[in-house]
């Protein structure tokens, strides 16, 4: 891996090999396309991409606005509280492809991500982290690239009824277990 790797911002010419990687790694679904489409689309949205040997090897997505998978309301209310009149974005999809794990690939990310969150304005982020069934949670360094953090808690069983809204888990199938471990963090 001699080709160092490169941050730039995603578009909507980039939704293609967005989608494979978001299938193969993350969730599936009939509604992961569409998500995504109406995401690039939006100029408020935080997307950028990392590549290297002329290949996509991560990506790192925000909404603007408090979105929880699956709903949440009463969870989503704490957040608008905690916040009050600050905008807040939504983390929605952080993905390195497992050769460049451990490469400093997020990291890079990350700091391009929340100089353009800080550039729209944004004071917070909210983060859904996956937990898988056995307590696994991929992204739990992103946190720790943050002084102010307020810890939102372990949330069993977060994606449950997830097929109802068109995303099918890698792991579990349609009738997904996984959890999720929210925080927000003050960009």
């Amino acid at each position: 891996m001699t080709d160092k790797p490169r941050i730039s911002p995603m578009a909507a010419a980039d939704i293609n090999e967005l989608v494979r990687l978001h299938e193969m790694y993350l969730n599936f679904g009939e509604g992961v396309r569409a998500h995504f489409a109406q995401v690039l689309a939006d100029p408020a949205s935080v997307a950028v991409k990392c590549e290297a040997q002329g290949r996509m090897i991560g990506l790192d997505i925000y909404t603007r606005g408090i979105a929880l998978s699956g709903g949440h309301e009463e969870l989503c209310a704490r957040v608008r509280t905690l916040a009050g009149e600050a905008t807040v974005y939504t983390g929605d999809a952080l993905l390195v492809v497992p050769a460049w794990r451990g490469k400093g690939v997020s990291a890079l990310m990350l700091a391009e991500s929340r100089r353009l969150l800080a550039a729209r304005g944004a004071v917070y982020v909210l983060y859904e982290l996956w937990v898988h069934p056995d307590g696994q949670m991929p992204a739990r360094h992103t946190v720790g690239q943050y002084a102010d953090v307020t810890d939102l808690g372990l949330h069993e069983h977060f994606y449950v009824d997830f097929d109802h809204y068109g995303y099918y888990c890698p792991i579990c199938g349609d009738k997904c277990r996984c959890g999720a471990h929210l925080y927000l963090c003050r960009v």
